[in-house]
């Protein structure tokens, strides 16, 4: 077998541990790569590893006989997968690493807006507690998931495992439908009607045309002033300063997010610089337990092996 040349150009976002291929390769990776360093300095290549850089006809034309893209993540919306098709070129995603980690960031923030958690903490470390005529202070109100309707729109892995946790919990389970979908499967609730039942709404689903912006000023309308809204999933799911809008006027009860719609978010995102005490943002690393990056690792070395020796695996 010829020599294969392999380039990482986002090293930085994985473990620092070397790959271990099973052919013969002429190997280079760069910790982190700008899409201009892209373009003028990775040529000629027959394998590319990347996580957010785009593939484009300039990466294409650089890399004529570019056979594999192995993708560092699941999602895959920032490639162009026909232009690479009609190229003859495999892309490869990572499948099954982290959906009990990103499930249980889900159920960490549900949990801790749910019970106003920010406030109560603060109330102790500003003294407020402290200065009370009373035992205890109640900074905000505080509710039980016990009996909460959870809406979860998206039955991947993720979906169903945090449908697990919330049932254990003794959360109500809805799967909802899709957004503009004309007929409703069976165990789903329509859309519409889901919303309106959620005490917490949390996404699940791939970012593609038809769920680019899906929670926006109109179905923030409809939700319980109560209720609370998580997106794990991507951030192009809402639209950012319709549910910065909703917040401020009490439309719904708090957010969590681990994405945004822009990463990294400029300081003045609306989420960012919005004054809310029941919200809470992280910065996208819901899959990144020890124990997740360890698999991701492990499929993406897995994922180039096999392509490259022939054998098609978590193909797009």
């Amino acid at each position: 077998m010829n020599t294969v040349k392999v380039t990482c150009v986002e090293k930085g976002v994985l473990l620092n541990k070397a790959f271990q291929f099973n052919f013969p390769v002429e190997y280079t990776e760069y910790e982190q790569l700008s899409q201009q360093q892209f373009y003028d300095q990775i040529h000629d290549q027959d394998v590319l590893i990347i996580s957010d850089l785009k593939v484009d006809e300039q990466i294409l034309n650089n890399n004529p006989n570019l056979k594999l893209l192995a993708l560092c993540s699941t999602g895959y919306d920032h490639v162009d997968v026909d232009l690479l098709k009609s190229r003859n070129i495999k892309i490869c995603n990572i499948r099954g690493y982290a959906g009990d980690a990103v499930a249980e960031h889900a159920f960490v923030l549900m949990m801790n807006l749910i019970k106003n958690f920010d406030s109560q903490v603060k109330a102790v470390r500003d003294g407020t507690w402290s200065n009370s005529p009373v035992s205890f202070y109640l900074a905000a109100p505080i509710r039980e998931l016990k009996n909460k309707n959870l809406v979860i729109v998206g039955k991947g892995e993720i979906g169903q495992s945090l449908a697990e946790k919330a049932q254990a919990f003794g959360m109500k389970v809805i799967f909802s439908e899709r957004k503009h979908a004309t007929t409703c499967r069976e165990g789903y609730v329509p859309f519409s009607q889901a919303i309106q039942l959620a005490d917490v709404l949390s996404l699940h689903c791939e970012l593609n045309d038809e769920t680019r912006y899906m929670i926006d000023r109109t179905v923030l309308s409809q939700m319980k002033k109560d209720s609370i809204l998580i997106n794990v999933g991507r951030g192009g799911l809402i639209y950012s300063e319709d549910v910065a809008e909703a917040l401020t006027n009490q439309q719904i009860a708090g957010f969590g997010a681990d994405v945004l719609d822009q990463e990294p978010p400029a300081a003045d995102h609306p989420l960012l610089k919005l004054k809310h005490p029941n919200v809470m943002i992280t910065a996208h690393i819901a899959w990144a337990t020890d124990e997740a990056q360890e698999r991701l690792f492990s499929i993406l070395e897995n994922n180039v092996n096999q392509n490259i020796l022939g054998h098609d695996q978590n193909l797009v």
